[in-house]
């Protein structure tokens, strides 16, 4: 009774956090407040990368707070309201790492807009320097130095990403860590697909030294 009971709690952690990430910030800002589709413009995205491209500095900003505390909620549902509800202390952190994965699932694959979202670097960004700032702070420290070399957003993002397990590993995080780390990592880089045919190809497009707010 007592397994059915947390199997129960971990599903409704899951569909939470997936509810949550399904609040994709550039498609709400661009339907509810400019009365269009970002997924219209540009590179078809539904991220904030897109948002600067089309609506300039100061809705990306905008999405950018959004989709990064709905990152951070998802963690802090799980860290600060798990353990009143009876799980242990390793149950606890298999239901925070859930929730981080699935917040990001959300964001990529929201229901309520169709499925088709975001990249969720932001999001994941969120989850991952709330649920372990070690680990984030130098996977970020890799994203800045490929951004700052090459001025491609989508390469820093997948080296960023591709470096998770390994830290993980390194700094002996546990196996259930890890692999979620590397299930996020993949999932991130499956998404930047276009982005590396297109980086292959040389024809990315570069991150803009200026932008105005439009």
């Amino acid at each position: 009774m007592v397994f059915v009971n947390e199997v129960w709690r971990m599903i409704l952690i899951a569909a939470s956090a997936y509810l949550i990430g399904s609040l994709n910030g550039s498609l709400l800002a661009s339907r509810a407040f400019l009365r269009d589709d970002i997924r219209k413009h540009g590179s078809g995205n539904a991220g904030a990368t897109n948002v600067l491209r089309t609506y300039g500095v100061k809705w990306t900003i905008i999405v950018s707070v959004w989709d990064v505390g709905k990152g951070v909620l998802a963690v802090w549902i799980g860290q600060w309201l798990l353990p009143q509800m009876g799980f242990d202390w390793n149950t606890s952190r298999a239901a925070v790492l859930l929730a981080g994965f699935c917040v990001i699932t959300g964001h990529v694959f929201p229901v309520f807009f169709r499925f088709k979202g975001g990249k969720g670097v932001l999001t994941a960004c969120a989850v991952f320097f709330t649920l372990d700032l070690q680990v984030a702070s130098i996977a970020f420290g890799v994203f800045l130095v490929f951004l700052l070399l090459s001025r491609y957003l989508s390469l820093g993002s997948i080296a960023a990403v591709f470096t998770l397990p390994f830290l993980g590993l390194l700094f002996q995080r546990g196996w259930l860590t890890v692999a979620v780390y590397g299930a996020m990592g993949i999932l991130i880089i499956i998404l930047h697909r276009a982005n590396i045919k297109r980086l292959l190809s040389g024809t990315e497009n570069k991150f803009p030294r200026n932008k105005t707010a439009a």
